[in-house]
Order: C-alpha cells, then sequence, then structure tokens
C-alpha cells in the first residue's frame, strides 16, 4: 500500500503565512468563514493534508451535507 504523502512543515508554514490574505480575499467578497469551516481547516492542517487531499475531503462534507438536506426536506 503506498504511503501517503503529507505536507512537510515548509509546505505547512507556507499554507499557514498565507491564511490571512485568503481571509481577506474572501471577506472582500463577502464571504466569511463559520466557526466549523474554521475548524475544518485547522483540523486539515494538523492532518497535514495536501490540497489535493483537502480538496477531496471538503468536497465529500459538501455532497453529504446536500445528501442530508434534501432527505430533509424530502421528508417534511
Amino acid at each position: 500500500m503506498p504511503r501517503r504523502h503529507r505536507l512537510t512543515d515548509a509546505e505547512l508554514a507556507e499554507l499557514r503565512r498565507r491564511r490571512p490574505g485568503v481571509r481577506a480575499s474572501l471577506a472582500c467578497e463577502g464571504m466569511y468563514l463559520t466557526a466549523e469551516e474554521e475548524a475544518l481547516f485547522d483540523q486539515m492542517e494538523r492532518e497535514r493534508l495536501t490540497p489535493d487531499e483537502r480538496a477531496k475531503r471538503i468536497t465529500q462534507i459538501s455532497r453529504a451535507k446536500r445528501r442530508k438536506e434534501r432527505k430533509a426536506a424530502a421528508s417534511a
């Protein structure tokens, strides 16, 4: 089984360095991260997920949330 790549200390430091700028960019568009979203990004940082792994995780969570919402709407 192939070993999964994890971010190096330098790669992780670069993500942390860019985070305030990313938040500012989102804020310019009127988008703000919820506490839940902030916690998700903190968790992915602790896990040292690569950008591709992060995108996959976000997609999985988003799809699960939409399925749950559709199911709730269908049963209402």
